[in-house]
């Protein structure tokens, strides 16, 4: 593993200093439920071109925007079925579910390139946990790793330090990582369709909120 003096461990003192640079708009490496990933403040926009800029490529792609809790949602986003969204994060958050709803005014715009949705996840990996209820925000995150080269593997943390671990202000190792294979990603912007199937699957889903749902072709 390349050798690099940017490695935090998991102390009170190091989840400050993580805190910090990222409210001021660094970017660090930090532990999720699948890959290791670049995690930023989603109201910078410099943030946003950084992140993109390490991993090479162009800042196109919305970013999925994290949250502590379960509730949080209704502070970025709003939906027709509040009740369905409800029964999903109370079901599945913390947890391997992303969900997509129409994006509230307090989304930044740049966050996800213009469109007019916003897709949203809470995390379960402890030291994220921890790392969240000491930054008091949320964070916007994508896998840490240079675009096109870790297509179909989870990127682990060794495969962040290798690729882009000297590109940030500070890394995370974690102590859980990978605790989940793949995420499950919903759309609730009209009928619930199902874009990635992850851990969660569409019969779990269905059985929490009692309604039938689409799996993209």
């Amino acid at each position: 593993m390349l050798e690099l003096n940017n490695i935090l461990d998991a102390s009170q003192k190091s989840l400050e200093i993580a805190a910090t640079c990222v409210k001021s708009g660094g970017v660090i490496i930090a532990p999720s439920d699948t890959n290791v990933a670049l995690t930023i403040n989603p109201w910078i926009e410099e943030s946003i071109d950084r992140i993109f800029k390490i991993k090479g490529r162009p800042a196109t792609s919305p970013l999925t925007l994290f949250v502590l809790e379960p509730d949080e949602w209704k502070e970025y986003a709003e939906s027709e079925d509040a009740e369905t969204v409800d029964l999903l994060t109370k079901a599945f958050w913390p947890g391997p579910l992303n969900i997509i709803l129409k994006k509230k005014e307090t989304v930044s715009n740049r966050m996800v390139c213009g469109g007019d949705t916003v897709s949203i996840g809470c995390l379960s990996n402890t030291l994220w946990r921890n790392f969240m209820k000491t930054l008091e925000m949320p964070v916007a995150m994508t896998s840490a790793n240079l675009s096109g080269q870790a297509d179909g593997i989870l990127v682990d943390f060794d495969l962040a330090c290798e690729q882009v671990g000297d590109k940030v202000d500070y890394l995370l190792p974690g102590e859980d990582i990978n605790t989940t294979a793949s995420s499950t990603i919903i759309s609730l912007v009209g009928e619930p369709v199902i874009l990635r199937l992850g851990d969660i699957t569409k019969e779990e889903i269905e059985a929490v909120i009692k309604k039938e749902v689409r799996l993209k072709a």
